[in-house]
């Protein structure tokens, strides 16, 4: 099999009939790859834009996930090999995250928001006891929503079909029922701290570095356009998402600037 792509808790290889395996590193739960499965499949049913999940295999030890192949490029890759439509392809961004959001969990199927961030922030052995208590207690005070959401959307989750002029969101691990302010902010906080691999493209790396506020000004701007959401309702979840990204294995220097968001909000709060 030809090796694709590669990520984090994942590889991307091609697999026959015009499908791709996502071949998860061998240290990676059955639990969570038959969590992205399941979520997967109830969205696709709801007829919202993701790859179709077709069956759960096997591969020398490891799991894997085959989905239906999306032919096109990834919304990140384009930014940069196209950057005369930057503008463009942020707005796309902001209204593919708007049609995800408009559909609800009507059965309660999906995870819960605040389950999935106090657990994480329960987890993270980066603050002290005190803080998570307080931000925990902070983010008990928040609305209680159950629109879609996807808890982990950036650019490198979209994938754009350039000949069908049409968007789908990949890696849907972090699926979960929630507000969608929180789910902007997610991935504002993403969005502004997010460093890429060392070996990544330089030339890519000093262009996301120049382009990095145009691109997170221009989504969040233009999501809080097309829905009427203010900047207070996205900032509002902030310090809870930061913390919560904190239990991921974060390189240092993205750590640190996650941690600076949540000293930040901390230092306002008063719970």
């Amino acid at each position: 099999m030809k090796l694709i792509g590669q990520g984090r808790t994942a590889d991307i290889y091609a697999y026959p009939s015009n499908q791709i395996m996502k071949l998860y590193k061998s240290d990676f739960s059955f639990e969570a790859v038959q969590n992205e499965f399941r979520i997967t499949q109830i969205l696709y049913d709801k007829g919202l834009p993701v790859p179709q999940a077709r069956v759960i295999i096997d591969e020398a030890n490891r799991q894997g996930i085959v989905f239906e192949r999306i032919e096109g490029h990834t919304m990140f890759s384009m930014m940069f090999g196209q950057p005369l439509r930057l503008q463009e392809l942020v707005h796309q961004l902001a209204v593919c995250h708007v049609e995800l959001h408009s559909q609800s969990d009507d059965q309660g199927v999906l995870p819960s928001q605040k389950q999935i961030l106090s657990g994480a922030i329960r987890r993270t052995q980066l603050l002290s006891e005190e803080d998570k208590t307080r931000i925990l207690v902070y983010l008990s005070s928040l609305p209680e929503r159950t629109q879609i959401c996807h808890g982990d959307y950036h650019p490198d989750n979209v994938m754009v079909n350039e000949m069908k002029d049409s968007c789908y969101v990949i890696d849907w691990m972090t699926g979960m029922s929630g507000d969608p302010a929180g789910d902007v902010a997610r991935s504002w906080v993403i969005l502004k701290s997010a460093s890429l691999p060392e070996d990544a493209d330089p030339e890519i790396r000093l262009g996301f570095e120049r382009s990095r506020d145009t691109i997170v000004d221009g989504y969040t701007n233009h999501y809080m356009h097309l829905t009427g959401l203010t900047w207070k309702e996205i900032e509002s979840w902030i310090l809870p998402v930061a913390a919560a990204r904190l239990e991921e294995c974060l390189p240092g220097n993205e750590a640190e600037e996650v941690l600076k968001f949540v000293q930040e909000q901390l230092n306002q709060l008063n719970v």
